[in-house]
């Protein structure tokens, strides 16, 4: 692909960037990182040259000392030494922080100054790290700092493939840079992790009928056009795999555009840079952005405006951003105006080409990501002078919105926490290692200044606030991908309908450009698992239509286990089955088919030995013990998969391949029961999972139906009647149970207050859904969204409502009552319209209301309100309109 790209949507477009200061010319900076100093001796480079000639600073964890020296032409000419005791605790990380500024270097341990010297012979140079024999060290979270504070280069060692030093490798445990003897680690190709901004003055000759403007970014970016931002929508683009999809940005600006003078300008963040996640989707290379506006004018003439080197940059005043640890805005450095006609640009320089990216660019039809009506705190506390905690009463994804007051320079940090510990202070333990800090340093001269984030986002419900400004109102800002209202359940028992607000918001805080396990701690990444369990309860409260069709363009080459890539093949069924979406089945069908036939040649004796399994059910704590009944629930899953393929075969039109995967659904099932059915309908080790996954998916043979149940029941009561289950058996608890007359158990398994269940995460005070059953633990988030599939039996079991055929055509409405309820609401938008299904209790009898809009039809299953499944004779064939039965209990003969 050349610069000068021929696609159609960017034909005159140029990619352009910041030009950046070359790394090797580095003079005065500060370093700062932490590290493990295992043995001997670990020295720090900087001014580095070359091999031969460079400055440094030894630390000596035998020692336990500091030696600043200079190296030139092989002599090593000591500059200065001091005592450093911190070094020799050999098991704890240290921070080190060097500065080297015009006059000296100065050398801090764990924040103590331990020598500072002067550098005879100094040169300009890159930075690095080297041992000797009998060293070793791990060395984390590097970052190298302009005298002004503004970030230079951040290494968070995650990535093997992001290194970006000729030596040295990443730890064991996942990050660092693991400097083992003898290695020599010198940065070589840095990525910088600016901000810049970049601006264009044009000319309209006559009159705007009409223009578009297009837009695609390494990083993330912020448009404006004449002083003003198109829309609402943030961090974008949306992530995607680069190495085959960017999604570019299609804005209509007829509005903004006027005759005369204009003006474009184009802010840029980082986003998924290098120190994203290793298992997401990211940059490796420094940021670059396309932009072509096309303009039909009233006069009948065209104009196009595009990216090229006459574009003018200059650094924005964000000094560092990113997408775990936060901002830091300078408001002094603010040039009002950048983005209007007419500014005085002075000291900005031109833009310089780049290389364009591999992907092909393609227009993105998601739903975008923006920010939402404000939170107002509940309640602030004050833990120690000088420190203020506002709690915003809900766990959110997002940021705040601070409203200060204060001389220039004066500055407020905000701190994200999910948790606070018995003090009332911020526990920021869910963060792991993102440091999730916003700070605003105050321009000065004005009564009141707002501050919120744009290159960056948390998990959070409390924020701590601190600093010598005066902050006169904090908000709590949600962020989501911008996807519709469409379902509303609640009901009678308060928890029932907690645990509903509960995976209500930890879908939606989870649904950025990509649906994220998780959105406080340093990961935030496309979990294909995590998604496939929680889609029919997306798409039961939310328009996800649009939303799942780009993701499953993210996902269509994924090819791993059953309980990590099905939902290539889940997803366009649910697509077809509750939207109707023929279309979207067609085109997925192809990567459906392929899918399974992997599975196919890769288990030949069909049974799936490898995966996650029943992620997560309640366990002991350590990675090991995450994963639960992994043969049974991806055996299951893969023959699910096979089921859904030879359906969507025969609905696109392939008889043939809708008879080849029957048939291989066929020997699955015969093969799951050969290797899993112990006698009696008990399955594999007869667990609650166990027993859950054939029911559910309809694999028992209808004679062992009865006894099946009755396993399940059993694992149940052996349990002392609580949850035993991970993300899948999970998910399909309450169809199993509601479906076989055990409503009443469903209920009381999630209601429940002791642990394991969704009622002890709501008595500690949850808000969201959390990674685990329990409250801490070695991994473990407070805002995960993947045991809220049980959200989708709210809606098809609780109230009822099921598509018979795609997209709501014909519907069944068939609602379990439970003795634990005395009402249901339910509401339900579909492309058919709004299905409503309402029951009440009254007396002895029951009261449903039902709703079906034009052009569907409804069978109705009237409920039973003595013991006993409904029959066919309950049954009502209903139109569009509103209907409403009243059912009365029928009395028990006695003798």
């Amino acid at each position: 692909m050349s610069n000068q790209t021929s696609r159609t949507a960017f034909e005159k477009a140029v990619w352009i960037a910041a030009p950046v200061a070359d790394h090797r010319t580095w003079n005065e900076f500060a370093i700062e990182f932490t590290v493990v100093p295992e043995s001997g001796t670990l020295e720090v480079l900087f001014g580095v040259q070359s091999e031969t000639r460079y400055s440094g600073c030894a630390l000596d964890a035998a020692s336990g000392s500091v030696t600043l020296f200079a190296f030139a032409d092989g002599a090593r000419q000591p500059l200065a030494q001091a005592m450093a005791p911190e070094l020799a605790n050999r098991a704890i990380s240290i921070g080190v922080r060097l500065e080297r500024s015009a006059e000296e270097v100065a050398v801090c341990i764990g924040g103590r100054t331990v020598l500072s010297a002067s550098e005879s012979g100094r040169t300009p140079g890159t930075i690095g790290f080297k041992t000797e024999t009998g060293g070793s060290a791990v060395c984390r979270d590097l970052r190298v700092y302009s005298p002004d504070g503004r970030i230079l280069y951040v290494n968070r060692f995650y990535d093997p493939a992001a290194i970006q030093f000729g030596g040295g490798r990443i730890d064991g445990s996942g990050s660092g840079l693991r400097m083992d003897e003898n290695v020599l680690a010198i940065c070589e190709a840095p990525v910088a992790p600016d901000s810049p901004l970049l601006r264009k003055d044009f000319a309209m000759p006559s009159p705007v009928a009409r223009a578009e403007l297009r837009v695609y970014a390494l990083g993330w970016y912020e448009l404006s056009v004449n002083g003003a931002k198109p829309d609402s929508r943030v961090l974008t683009p949306a992530n995607s795999p680069y190495d085959r999809r960017l999604l570019y940005d299609v804005y209509d600006v007829t509005g903004m555009l006027k005759k005369g003078t204009n003006a474009i300008g184009l802010w840029l963040g980082n986003g998924y840079n290098m120190n994203y996640s290793r298992w997401g989707w990211k940059w490796k290379r420094s940021k670059a952005v396309a932009l072509e506006l096309t303009a039909t004018l009233e006069d009948g003439s065209t104009l196009t405006v595009a990216t090229d080197e006459s574009w003018l940059t200059k650094p924005s005043p964000l000094l560092a951003n990113d997408i775990y640890d936060g901002e830091t805005f300078d408001a002094r450095l603010a040039q009002p105006g950048w983005d209007s006609p007419g500014f005085a640009a002075e000291g900005w320089i031109c833009a310089a080409r780049a290389e364009p990216p591999e992907g092909e660019l393609a227009r993105s039809e998601q739903p975008p990501v923006r920010a939402f009506a404000p939170l107002q705190p509940v309640r602030v506390l004050r833990p120690r002078d000088g420190v203020a905690v506002y709690d915003f009463g809900q766990n959110i994804a997002g940021w705040a919105r601070a409203v200060v007051r204060g001389p220039a320079g004066s500055r407020i940090a905000l701190r994200y926490s999910e948790l606070i510990g018995a003090d009332c202070a911020i526990d920021p333990w869910t963060n792991r290692n993102a440091k999730a800090t916003d700070t605003y340093i105050l321009g000065g001269g004005m009564e009141r200044e707002t501050y919120e984030p744009r290159f960056t986002y948390h998990g959070f419900r409390y924020v701590e606030a601190t600093g010598d400004a005066e902050l006169l109102e904090l908000f709590a800002v949600p962020v989501h991908a911008a996807v519709a209202e469409a379902g509303e359940f609640e009901c009678s028992d308060e928890t029932v309908t907690r645990i509903q607000s509960n995976l209500r918001w930890s879908i939606l805080n989870n649904l950025y450009s990509i649906p994220t396990d998780c959105c406080q701690r340093d990961e935030r990444t496309p979990c294909l698992m995590d998604s496939a369990v929680v889609e029919e309860a997306a798409i039961h409260n939310f328009g996800m239509q649009s939303y799942y069709r780009k993701w499953l363009g993210d996902i269509r080459h994924d090819a791993g286990n059953p309980d990590w890539s099905g939902d290539k093949v889940t997803l366009p069924w649910y697509l077809y089955m509750y939207y109707g979406d023929r279309e979207t089945l067609e085109t997925s069908y192809p990567s459906m088919s392929a899918y399974v036939d992997t599975l196919a040649a890769k288990w030949p004796a069909g049974i799936v030995e490898e995966g996650f399994g029943d992620w997560c059910a309640p366990n002991d704590d350590g990675w090991e013990n995450y994963f639960n009944e992994v043969a049974i629930v991806n055996s299951a899953l893969y023959w699910r998969f096979a089921r859904i393929v030879s359906q969507a075969a025969d609905v696109c039109g392939h008889a043939d391949d809708a008879l080849r995967f029957s048939a291989l659904a066929d020997r699955l099932v015969d093969a799951f029961e050969s290797r899993f059915h112990g006698g009696n309908g008990i399955y594999g080790s007869g667990s609650q999972t166990a027993q859950l996954m054939p029911l559910t998916f309809g694999m028992v043979p209808p004679s062992r139906v009865g006894m099946a149940v009755e396993g399940l029941i059993a694992a149940i009561e052996a349990k002392g009647r609580r949850l035993d289950t991970g993300i899948y058996g999970t998910r399909y608890l309450m169809d199993v149970l509601a479906d076989h007359g055990h409503i009443d158990l469903a209920l009381e398994l999630l209601t429940q207050p002791e642990y394991p269940g969704f009622g002890f995460q709501i008595a500690q005070g949850a808000t969201t859904l959390w990674e685990q059953w329990n409250e801490k633990g070695g991994m473990h988030s407070h805002d995960h969204a993947m045991f809220g599939g049980i959200g989708a039996s709210f809606y098809t079991r609780l109230g009822g409502i099921e598509p018979l055929s795609p997209g709501y055509e014909t519907i069944r409405i068939r609602p379990r009552v439970s003795s634990r309820l005395e009402w249901v609401r339910t509401r339900l938008k579909t492309v058919k319209g709004e299905i409503v299904s309402d029951w009440r209790k009254e007396g002895d009898a029951l009261k449903l209301e039902i709703e079906i809009p034009e052009g569907a039809t409804a069978v109705i299953v009237l409920p039973e309100l003595s013991p006993g499944a409904a029959s066919a004779a309950d049954e009502r064939r209903t139109g569009p309109g509103r209907h409403a039965f009243v059912v009365a209990a029928v009395p028990e003969v006695t003798d």
